[in-house]
């Protein structure tokens, strides 16, 4: 799997969510403000804390009328005053205020975290790609050589934990020797230990590199390895 393809799919999937949350949400809400626009407000009192739900008494044009809401509130108890929606279509049905909106605003809350780890991820996809594009375009190229890896535990995906290959890179003009890590990976650099990776180094800022192990994983070295043990 090639590096940041798995930051997409989350970044994907996470807004794909949170998206579709919104969606419901707005729907919820739309409900909402079409059960306001079609019912009278009124103020009605609990008889009997049933189940998930209440049993309320109120008075819509002159007559007294008790139904069954299946919403329920802990702060809710027995002769409470509670505002109603009273559908003018039909009076038996009700609603009452506190829980009108509730839905929207739980799938708002709950959708928030979604769109904020989304955008997380797309911010670090854009961030290594501009990064990357920079690096290949401007970048000093250098031939490593793989010299193994480690598991990167802060992150997991399926049970499963990505990798860092790690190879090393000595100048033979200096005789300094340079060390890289790449991003994370999904297949095991020690597979690869002894093979060259070309790693784009920044001509300014050594510090800043990038390792490209899609073209090691790419097969295309594969033919240059002969075992005659």
């Amino acid at each position: 799997m090639k590096e940041q393809r798995v930051e997409k799919i989350l970044a994907v999937s996470f807004t794909g969510v949170a998206v579709l949350l919104v969606i419901i949400a707005l729907v919820c809400a739309m409900f909402s403000v079409r059960t306001q626009k079609t019912s009278e407000k009124l103020t009605g009192t609990i008889t009997e804390l049933r189940g998930k739900g209440i049993e309320v008494s109120y008075i819509y044009n002159g007559r007294q009328y008790e139904a069954y809401v299946s919403e329920y509130s802990s702060s809710m108890r027995e002769g409470d005053d509670v505002i109603l929606y009273v559908s003018k279509d039909n009076p038996e049905k009700v609603r009452t205020e506190m829980l009108l909106f509730l839905p929207t605003l739980i799938l708002s809350i709950v959708g928030a975290p979604f769109f904020i780890v989304g955008g997380i991820f797309f911010l670090i996809v854009s961030i290594k790609s501009r990064k990357k594009k920079e690096l290949f375009q401007n970048g000093r190229v250098v031939e490593a050589t793989v010299t193994g890896g480690q598991m990167n535990y802060s992150m997991s995906v399926n049970g499963r934990h990505p990798w860092k290959l790690e190879c090393k890179y000595e100048d033979t003009y200096t005789g300094a020797t340079y060390l890289y890590s790449s991003y994370n990976i999904w297949k095991d650099p020690f597979l690869y230990i002894g093979q060259i990776v070309k790693v784009y180094v920044d001509r300014e800022n050594p510090r800043k590199y990038y390792v490209d192990v899609d073209s090691l994983f790419n097969g295309q070295q594969d033919n240059k390895v002969f075992d005659y043990r």
